[in-house]
C-alpha cells in the first residue's frame, strides 16, 4: 500500500483558502431595550432554560448582572450563530439575556444588590425614571458567528459543535447531554426532556417532580429541583436517551458516547407518530419494571444493606422489559420470583460487574441486557 504523501505547503495555503471550517465573525452593539424586543420577535432563538445547561441563574445572580449594566461595568459578549437570514441561535450569553428580558418585563424584582442596595425589591416598572433611562443607554455586546462554506446539515452540526466546545474551554464545560440538547434540538429532544419530568421516573430516581418545581414557560426552576444532581446536568435526560439508544441490539456498537449521539442525529427529525410509539414504549416499559420491582426499581443492594441507584441497571432491566412488553402480565404475576432470581444472580461478583459495575462499553451494554432478558424470560 503507498504510503499517503504530507501535503505541501502550497496545498495547505489552498486548503486554509477555500475557507473551510472557517468562520466569518461579526461585532455588534445592542441597547437593552433592542435585546427585549430580538427575543420577542424571535429573531433571538433558543433563549430558554433547556438550552445549553440547566444551571440556572438564581435572582441575586441576575439582580447583580443587572447591577453592573446600570454602573456599565463591562460584561463578556453574548455569541449568536446566524441560522438563516436576520434569524440567530443563542451559542453562549443565554443567561445573561434571559436576565435583561426578565427584569424588562417586569419578572425580575431586585435583590441582593451591593451597590445599588436602594433599588433592592424594585422591578424595572418600579425604577425611578433616570435610572430607567440609563439602562435604557446600555449596550450589551454579540459576536455573530456564520460558517462561510458549509456544505451540508452534517457540516453545519460539526461547526456548531466545535464552536460550543471551543467556548466552553473554560469554566464548566458542557458535559456530552448539555452539548447533544444544544446540537440536536427539537422535537425528539423535546420528547426526551418531557420523559424526563414523568412523575414516575421522577419518583424512582428521587427527582422533584416537574409539574411541582417547572415552569417552561417562564424558566422557573424551585431551588430543591435546580439542587438535584441528576436534574442539574442533564444526567436524567442521558439516562432517558439510553433507553432509546440501547432498544436496538444492531445499533450497540462503538462507544456508549457515539451510540447516544447517533440516536439524538437518527430521531432529530422522527415524525410524530414515530415520536408518539417512542413515547409509549418508554412510559410502558417504565410501568412494568416499577410493577416487578416497585421501591427497589432500577436499585441495588450495596454491602451495608442500603439500596442505590443504577443507571447500567436501568438499561438492562428498561430494554429487556421493552423487549418482553407482550408478557407483562407474567412478569408482573411473578415479580417476588423475579426480584429474588436477579438479587441472587448479583451475587456473582462477574455477574455483578457486567450488570452494574463500571464497564461502559458496548459488549458491557450487550451482555447486561442479556442478563436480565435470560433472567425474565425464566417467569414468562
Amino acid at each position: 500500500m503507498a504510503k499517503k504523501l504530507k501535503p505541501t505547503p502550497t496545498e495547505i495555503e489552498r486548503i486554509y483558502d477555500s475557507g473551510k471550517n472557517r468562520l466569518t465573525q461579526e461585532r455588534n452593539d445592542f441597547l437593552l431595550p433592542q435585546v427585549l424586543d430580538f427575543v420577542k420577535e424571535k429573531k433571538w432563538l433558543n433563549l430558554r432554560p433547556e438550552y445549553q445547561r440547566r444551571l440556572v441563574w438564581d435572582a441575586r445572580k441576575k439582580s447583580l448582572f443587572i447591577e453592573s449594566l446600570l454602573m456599565n461595568i463591562p460584561v463578556p459578549p453574548v455569541f449568536l450563530y446566524e441560522t438563516d437570514l436576520n434569524r440567530y441561535e443563542v451559542m453562549d450569553g443565554q443567561q445573561r439575556l434571559n436576565a435583561i428580558v426578565e427584569f424588562y418585563e417586569n419578572r425580575l424584582r431586585l435583590s441582593g444588590l451591593e451597590i445599588w442596595g436602594v433599588l433592592n425589591g424594585l422591578t424595572y416598572a418600579e425604577c425611578p425614571p433616570r435610572i430607567k433611562s440609563g439602562l435604557d443607554r446600555r449596550r450589551i455586546s454579540a459576536n455573530v458567528l456564520l460558517a462561510e462554506s458549509a456544505t451540508s446539515e452534517e457540516h453545519v452540526n460539526f461547526i456548531r459543535r466545535i464552536v460550543f466546545e471551543r467556548l466552553n474551554t473554560g469554566g464548566q464545560q458542557l458535559n456530552p447531554q448539555e452539548l447533544r440538547n444544544s446540537l440536536f434540538s427539537g422535537a425528539f429532544n423535546d420528547l426526551i426532556i418531557q420523559l424526563a419530568g414523568n412523575s414516575l421516573f421522577d419518583d424512582i430516581w428521587e427527582i422533584p417532580h416537574y409539574e411541582d418545581h417547572y415552569r417552561l414557560n417562564d424558566g422557573y426552576i424551585s431551588p430543591a429541583l435546580a439542587d438535584n444532581k441528576l436534574f442539574k446536568r442533564m444526567t436524567d435526560c442521558e439516562v432517558v436517551l439510553r433507553f432509546f439508544a440501547f432498544r436496538k441490539t444492531s445499533a450497540i456498537k462503538g462507544s456508549v458516547r457515539s451510540m447516544l449521539d447517533k440516536c439524538m442525529a437518527e430521531n432529530r427529525e422522527a415524525s410524530n407518530e414515530t415520536l408518539a410509539a417512542l413515547k409509549k414504549a418508554f412510559e410502558d416499559a417504565l410501568e412494568v419494571s416499577f410493577a416487578i420491582f416497585g421501591p427497589h426499581t432500577f436499585r441495588i443492594r450495596t454491602p451495608k444493606e442500603k439500596w442505590k441507584h443504577s443507571q447500567p441497571l436501568f438499561d438492562g432491566v428498561m430494554v429487556a422489559v421493552d423487549s418482553l412488553i407482550g408478557q407483562s402480565e407474567a412478569l408482573i404475576k411473578n415479580k417476588t420470583k423475579i426480584a429474588t432470581a436477579l438479587q441472587n444472580a448479583l451475587k456473582d461478583l462477574d455477574t455483578y460487574d457486567i450488570v452494574v459495575g463500571r464497564p461502559n462499553t458496548a459488549v458491557a451494554v450487550k451482555k447486561r441486557i442479556a442478563i436480565i432478558t435470560k433472567i425474565l424470560k425464566r417467569f414468562c
